[in-house]
């Protein structure tokens, strides 16, 4: 599919206090800056020494942080960087970068599916609009192949609000049983955070990018 890069600076979809302490920051080991783990990947190694990704990060073992940058990532197994932070011979999957997108939009789906079942979820224009319209969405889903007309008058109402527009309409489908869906609109809390954040990583390793409703940054 195709994706308009639109890469945001805002760091959160959750509107956290300017109390809060700041976020972690772990330190990418291809471009050696220290940012925000959401915008991370940590990887470990099993016992053979095989690069394993840990979206949880409860893996035991030391942690090697990966910016989820498609170009980052390629440049990581093109230099073997995994080997140069592990300070020894790994194995690195031939198809890493296809690996993490997979196992990224199937993290994504999943937090779609949980959080319908929890009562976080609007599925439809009409469901999605009165959501916006009532200020109970913190996140508005649209497909990136939907028409555009009905996902203009959506973010019309989502002004502010995080955007994911970079899964295909039988993507968001799949995630709750149905063939395709255009419009889905979640709920604050822990599950929006987790999709927001893993939907981020995603969209990095497929060169798409955050965005907010009225092109706010």
């Amino acid at each position: 599919m195709t994706v308009a890069i639109d890469a945001r600076s805002t760091e959160t979809a959750t509107h956290r206090s300017a109390m809060a302490p700041a976020e972690p920051t772990r330190r990418c080991i291809v471009s050696r800056q220290p940012r925000p783990r959401h915008g991370l990947i940590r990887f470990v190694l099993d016992p053979h020494r095989t690069v394993v990704p840990d979206f949880a990060e409860t893996l035991p073992g030391r942690g090697f942080w990966l910016s989820a940058d498609r170009t980052i990532v390629e440049k990581a197994c093109k230099t073997n960087a995994f080997a140069k932070a592990a300070r020894g011979q790994v194995t690195v999957p031939d198809d890493l970068l296809t690996m993490l997108e997979t196992a990224l939009l199937t993290r994504c789906q999943r937090w779609l599916g949980q959080a319908r079942g929890a009562g976080q979820l609007e599925q439809g224009f009409f469901q999605v609009r009165e959501c916006l319209v009532r200020g109970q969405a913190a996140v508005l889903v649209e497909a990136s192949d939907g028409a555009e007309n009905g996902k203009a008058k959506l973010a019309n109402l989502a002004r502010g609000l995080a955007v994911v527009d970079w899964m295909t309409a039988s993507q968001l489908g799949a995630a709750l049983g149905r063939d395709h869906l255009v419009h889905l609109a979640l709920m604050p809390g822990k599950l929006s955070e987790r999709f927001l954040a893993d939907a981020q990583r995603y969209a990095g390793l497929i060169g798409g990018g955050r965005k907010s409703a009225g092109g706010e940054q």
